[in-house]
């Protein structure tokens, strides 16, 4: 179950959802229209992140998906 993160002030990510039980996260960045999934993630940060959306979505991306290396796989 995915769950929304609030993104709609992002100019990078255009949707962001997780889910915290499998430490998954789904991200649609503004640049293309494929969603893309990290497995693999902090399920702290995601929890943090539900419970106080990150000022800068983008840059929650980039610490705990992009730098992490995280499994990432496009959705079609």
């Amino acid at each position: 179950m995915l769950l929304p993160i609030d993104s709609k002030y992002s100019s990078a990510v255009k949707k962001l959802s997780a889910n915290p039980l499998r430490g998954s996260v789904c991200v649609t960045f503004t640049s293309g229209p494929t969603p893309y999934r990290f497995e693999g993630v902090s399920r702290r940060a995601i929890l943090k992140a539900l419970v106080l959306p990150p000022l800068s979505v983008g840059q929650w991306v980039n610490r705990h998906c992009l730098q992490n290396h995280r499994t990432l796989a496009p959705l079609y």
